[in-house]
C-alpha cells in the first residue's frame, strides 16, 4: 500500500504507517479494539464565565447544550467567507470547554478565537504538550475500558471525567474518528501506564494506514487531506454534523445560509470505486464524459472489506449521481471509475 504522506503529517512521528500487517490491524479495527495514538491532536482549554457564549458567537455549531457538564459536538471555525480554518470537537468540564483541534490548526484556532476577545471573561490555554490523546475503538472497545476501570457506559457525544491512580482522565464518546469508538485524555505524567494497562485488557495498537483505509470506507472526511481553508462544510457534507441553521449569528454564516437557501453547493464530497489496481494521488483530476477536471482526488485506498481500490473526492454536482462513470488521472494513464453512495461500507457499532 503506497505511503499516504499527507496523513503520516498528521499523525506526526508517534504512530507508524503500520505495526506490520496492515490487514491485521484493519481486522482489530472492525472485530476487536484498536489502539491509537492521537497525542499530536491540538488541545485547547476554554475557560472563564463567557466561555460558552463567547464561543457561541465563534463557531458554526450550537454549544449553548455544552452548559451541561459531560456534553460534546462537532464544530467549523470558518472565515467571513465560509470557507473553513478548522473543524473541531468540543467537550465540556465542569471548569472548562476542552477543544480537540487537528494537529496543523492548533495555533491558528488559538490565534482567531483570541483576536475576537474584547471585554469577554475568556481564557485560551494550549495544553497540547500536557496530555496524550488515545483513540480506542471495535467491537470490544467497552470492554477493554471496563477491564482497566474505566467507565465505558456513555452516549455518544458525551463525556466523563475518571479517577485512575489518582489523576483524572476524560473519556469521551465519538464517531467523528471513522467509528463509534472513544478518545481517553490522559495527563503526560502517566500516559505510558494508561496506554500500557489498555495493552493488558486487549488493546491492540495499530498504525494510521489500517484507521485510514477504515476512515475512508466510512466516507469520513479529514481536514489537512480531504477538507483545507478553500473548503465551504457544505461542500464537504457537514451541514448536518457541524453546523446549526437556526442560532444566532457567527462568523460566516452568511455564506452558509446563502447556500443553504440556494438548496446546494457547486460541487460536493463523493465517494469513486476504482476499477483498476493502481491508486490515483492526492489531488489527481477526475474527468467525466462532459467535462475535463471536472473535480479531483483527495484520499484513496485499497478497502479490505471491499477488496477494490476507492477514493474520496470533490465532483461538480452535475456529476454526483451514484453510477454516474468517470476517469481518474493517473500519471500519464486514465484509471476507470464510477461515483457511489458513501458511506462505502456501513460502521461497525461497539
Amino acid at each position: 500500500m503506497p505511503e499516504p504522506t499527507l496523513v503520516s503529517r498528521w499523525f506526526g512521528e508517534r504512530t507508524p504507517a503500520t505495526l506490520g500487517d496492515t490487514k491485521a490491524e484493519y481486522a482489530v479495527l472492525r472485530e476487536g479494539a484498536a489502539l491509537l495514538d492521537l497525542s499530536p491532536v491540538g488541545k485547547l482549554r476554554v475557560t472563564g464565565d463567557d466561555r460558552l457564549t463567547y464561543l457561541q458567537g465563534q463557531l458554526s455549531q450550537d454549544v449553548q447544550p455544552l452548559a451541561r457538564t459531560g456534553t460534546g459536538t462537532y464544530a467549523c471555525l470558518l472565515k467571513p467567507t465560509g470557507q473553513m480554518l478548522s473543524d473541531l470537537m468540543l467537550f465540556s468540564l465542569p471548569d472548562a470547554i476542552i477543544l480537540l483541534t487537528p494537529p496543523t490548526t492548533c495555533h491558528l484556532v488559538r490565534e482567531r478565537l483570541e483576536q475576537f476577545i474584547i471585554m469577554e471573561e475568556v481564557e485560551i490555554t494550549d495544553v497540547t504538550h500536557d496530555y496524550h490523546l488515545f483513540h480506542l475503538t471495535g467491537a470490544v472497545a467497552d470492554r477493554v475500558l471496563q477491564a482497566v476501570a474505566l467507565e465505558a457506559r456513555i452516549a455518544l457525544w458525551h463525556s466523563t471525567t475518571i479517577r485512575w491512580r489518582e489523576h483524572s482522565l476524560v473519556l469521551l464518546c465519538t464517531d467523528c474518528r471513522s467509528e463509534r469508538g472513544y478518545d481517553l485524555l490522559v495527563p503526560e505524567q502517566i500516559a505510558g501506564e494508561v496506554w500500557q494497562a489498555l495493552q493488558r485488557a486487549g488493546g491492540q495498537p495499530i498504525g494510521y494506514q489500517a484507521w485510514n483505509v477504515h476512515r475512508v470506507e466510512a466516507g469520513i472526511p479529514l481536514f489537512g487531506l480531504d477538507m483545507d481553508d478553500n473548503t465551504i462544510p457544505l461542500e464537504a457534507g457537514l451541514g448536518q454534523r457541524a453546523i446549526s441553521f437556526t442560532k444566532g449569528c457567527y462568523t460566516g454564516q452568511e455564506v452558509i445560509h446563502r447556500i443553504y437557501s440556494r438548496g446546494h453547493t457547486n460541487r460536493s464530497l463523493v465517494g469513486l470505486r476504482l476499477f483498476e489496481d493502481r491508486l490515483p494521488t492526492w489531488h489527481a483530476a477526475i474527468h467525466v464524459a462532459q467535462r475535463s477536471n471536472a473535480g479531483w482526488i483527495t484520499s484513496a485506498v485499497y478497502s479490505f472489506a471491499l477488496e477494490t481500490g476507492i477514493a474520496l473526492g470533490y465532483l461538480r454536482n452535475e456529476y454526483i449521481a451514484p453510477g454516474t462513470a468517470v476517469q481518474v488521472q493517473h500519471e500519464e494513464a486514465l484509471l476507470t471509475a464510477e461515483v457511489v453512495s458513501l458511506p462505502f461500507v456501513e460502521r461497525c457499532r461497539a
